[in-house]
């Protein structure tokens, strides 16, 4: 197949990325496809650097999109003006742009586009503005829709041409951990109220137990990190590390018991609950978004009701030695790695050419 893939511009698509969750994907999407055979070609932000024979990367001119107001909107139309032009070079074009945010006044780039169209949603959905727009505007429906959990795909289920493909993970980065270090747990994702980092830092001290927090602070969220979040960083129950790399990462979620992840919105999958599971890490977490679909409750950790309290949360964690961490590995292993993903789209792509 010849495919088309077009990246958001937010974050240049690199196999080195931190963080960057829809980037990750992306770049395990385009080179498994590339290795897989396929022809892809990848229209990319500036930066992007994967590598591969049958990958090609399509380029935004557009250097710096952090400067000037409206750089993000411009890197974009670049490259659907440009994927639109090269479109009969390609069997199918996939788009991790969704429709709403590739319209300009009143038209859609998606009308000029003839080829099969795939668009993955990555983002919250239960957005009333955003359903009200796919419901009012018919001639989007023709677009196949991908969504990474059920949960996700339920506010717009009135879209008919649409499948759900989990998100997968590369598992060579994250190894095995049968032996965690005693009383200690982890949170790490974006330093945001709804991502919970409040409630997993009150639960902690609740528990007698220890927190490590590896995070990047947005520079949105500067003011709720200092007057939140960092006159509780004691570094002794409460460790701030940061942002960290990948082998942090591995350390840091082999070797907690649990990772806490009492979230406080739909999250659409949420990677880092998959990582933690594939080192053998229990995730003990709010039962919103897809969290149900991923978790097995009390199997490969605990899901508490949006209702729960602090101690709640607490006597699960009085229970997290009775989780099986080679089942955490397992499921991983079965449902959730980059392979899994890739193939689950190559199939998809295969039956709409």
């Amino acid at each position: 197949m010849k495919i088309a893939i077009i990246a958001p511009v937010i974050r240049k698509v690199s196999q080195k990325n931190l963080y960057g969750g829809i980037e990750r994907i992306i770049a395990s999407l385009a080179i498994g496809a590339a290795e897989a055979g396929h022809k892809v070609t990848l229209y990319a932000p500036f930066g992007t650097d994967l590598v591969h024979d049958n990958l090609t990367i399509s380029l935004s001119t557009i250097t710096d999109i952090s400067g000037l107001p409206g750089q993000i909107r411009l890197a974009e139309e670049e490259l659907f003006k440009r994927i639109i032009i090269d479109q009969d070079q390609f069997d199918i074009i996939h788009t991790h742009i969704e429709p709403i945010v590739a319209k300009y006044n009143d038209d859609n780039y998606f009308r000029q586009i003839h080829k099969p169209i795939v668009v993955t949603f990555h983002n919250q959905t239960h957005i009333d503005e955003n359903i009200a727009y796919y419901k009012s505007h018919q001639e989007l429906h023709k677009i196949n829709f991908v969504f990474i959990s059920h949960n996700q795909a339920k506010p717009l289920n009135f879209l008919t041409n649409k499948t759900v493909i989990y998100n997968g993970i590369n598992l060579d980065n994250l190894s095995f951990n049968n032996s965690p270090t005693p009383n200690q747990l982890a949170f790490l994702g974006r330093i945001t109220p709804e991502k919970g980092i409040a409630e997993a830092i009150a639960i902690t001290k609740n528990s007698g137990k220890k927190l490590l927090i590896g995070a990047a602070i947005d520079k949105t969220q500067l003011a709720f990190f200092e007057n939140k979040i960092k006159p509780q960083i004691d570094n002794t129950s409460i460790v701030f590390l940061g942002e960290i790399n990948e082998s942090s990462k591995n350390e840091l979620l082999g070797q907690s018991e649990a990772l806490l992840f009492p979230i406080k919105w739909h999250e659409p999958f949420g990677l880092v609950v998959v990582e933690a599971m594939a080192t053998g890490t229990p995730v003990v977490a709010t039962d919103m978004g897809s969290m149900s679909e991923i978790i097995q409750d009390g199997i490969t950790g605990f899901i508490l009701p949006i209702n729960a309290t602090t101690q709640d949360y607490t006597d699960k964690l009085s229970q997290i030695k009775n989780i099986h961490r080679e089942d955490c590995r397992k499921t991983v292993q079965e449902k959730f790695t980059d392979t899994i993903m890739v193939a689950n789209y190559l199939k998809y792509y295969d039956t709409l050419i």
